[in-house]
């Protein structure tokens, strides 16, 4: 399974400058506001990636939205075919929260496919859906079968942040419900042919999972907000502060047990810059680095007794097949 890194653009470091990733995502909403559609004709060379590397580019419509800009889908459409060499185009869409209405959370997923059909119409089939989940899982499969009629070879599932990781405003077991969800659509998947990316849940803790599940990809852009926190992200899941730095949140320290497990599987894996270790402590980017190096590669099962328990479940059903 892939994990897709979020960056922003211009942003350092860049990780594929020091080992292989699997793929690069950036947004359309820094790249219009920096007016870097205007600047440079393919996105390869915004990030400075080899051309072998795939590009993403999202929508930026939570960006937009966060600094109270309504996204307007022309202007994205317009950033959008300026970087012909990405390999996608996310659709702009508006994510149901889990405490909307069925009528609000179908307003809304309504208002994402009208989206799709544009970008669609205008930039052809490299213009990923965004599947939202929701409580009402029946509204949900009625807009899976609405993308599924425009044969779409990816599609992607977003607004499940909400369920996995903060559960806030969620009703009941609602990691459970969202994984077998994943399994229903990865049944899905083989019958109608499309490939399943999973927004924003490329933690350790949840990889495991959605790999268990069958998911191909999945992204990741928390490497570098940990990092420039002073943390640093371990196989399986969890977090640890190597700084000196007051904490206000998250206050797990690192022991001494910690950094020699994140160094042993750093040297088992590979990581080329090991014999930089000690900067863990002191430099922003090797963080950074080290954070997107574990994202990606790390395969552990769930320290957390939460998820372990979710992965437990999922293999389960799978081995019984009971979807």
């Amino acid at each position: 399974m892939k994990v897709i890194l979020g960056s922003p653009a211009n942003g350092v470091p860049r990780p594929w400058h020091h080992y292989d990733v699997d793929g690069i995502m950036i947004n359309a909403y820094e790249l219009y506001m920096r007016n870097l559609h205007r600047k440079y004709s393919t996105a390869h060379e915004i990030v400075q990636a080899d051309a072998n590397y795939s590009i993403w580019i999202d929508s930026g419509g939570y960006q937009f939205l966060r600094h109270n800009m309504m996204p307007n889908i022309d202007k994205i459409c317009q950033v959008y075919s300026t970087f012909e060499d990405a390999e996608y185009y996310l659709n702009l869409d508006y994510p149901p929260s889990p405490t909307d209405t069925n009528e609000e959370a179908e307003r809304k997923m309504y208002m994402s496919f009208k989206n799709f059909i544009y970008l669609r119409s205008k930039l052809g089939d490299k213009v990923i859906p965004v599947l939202h989940y929701h409580h009402n899982e029946d509204l949900v499969f009625k807009f899976l079968k609405m993308y599924i009629d425009y044969s779409c070879n990816i599609i992607a599932v977003g607004a499940l942040v909400p369920y996995v990781l903060i559960v806030r405003g969620a009703r009941g077991n609602t990691r459970e419900k969202a994984m077998r969800f994943l399994l229903k659509l990865k049944e899905l998947s083989r019958d109608y042919d499309f490939k399943i990316h999973v927004l924003g849940l490329g933690s350790p803790v949840v990889v495991p999972i959605l790999e268990l599940v069958g998911v191909d990809s999945t992204d990741s852009s928390t490497w570098r907000v940990k990092a420039a926190y002073g943390k640093v992200v371990l196989p399986g899941g969890g977090e640890i502060h190597v700084t000196n730095r007051k904490i206000n949140f998250g206050k797990r320290k690192a022991t001494e047990r910690d950094i020699e497990e994140l160094k042993r599987f750093l040297l088992i894996t590979g990581f080329p810059l090991i014999h930089r270790f000690e900067s863990i402590y002191t430099s922003f980017e090797y963080r950074a680095l080290v954070n997107a190096y574990v994202i990606m590669r790390s395969r552990e099962r769930p320290r957390s007794r939460t998820f372990e328990k979710i992965y437990n479940m999922i293999s389960k059903i799978i081995k019984e097949n009971t979807y």
